[in-house]
């Protein structure tokens, strides 16, 4: 199920799909953790839009899974 965005409040319309596609991230990081990635390759590489995926890496960057680097590349923080 594809997520939309919903203009008015910046999030994607389906949560429950949202939770899943974070999770889904999430794990992608745990069998690759040498994974250092944008925004921009993120969306390319996991068939998002830019915003979407923004919101994901934002997500996990917040709940302390991944580190942002000063050139806006996430990566897992080495504190997992």
């Amino acid at each position: 199920m594809p997520l939309y965005r919903n203009p008015h409040l910046g999030l994607p319309s389906d949560r429950r799909s949202f939770v899943k596609l974070v999770q889904r991230i999430r794990e992608e990081f745990d069998e690759a953790p040498g994974l250092e990635i944008d925004v921009e390759e993120g969306a390319r590489f996991w068939a998002l839009d830019p915003f979407t995926c923004e919101l994901v890496l934002a997500r996990l960057h917040s709940r302390n899974f991944l580190v942002r680097t000063p050139g806006g590349r996430y990566r897992r923080s080495s504190a997992v």
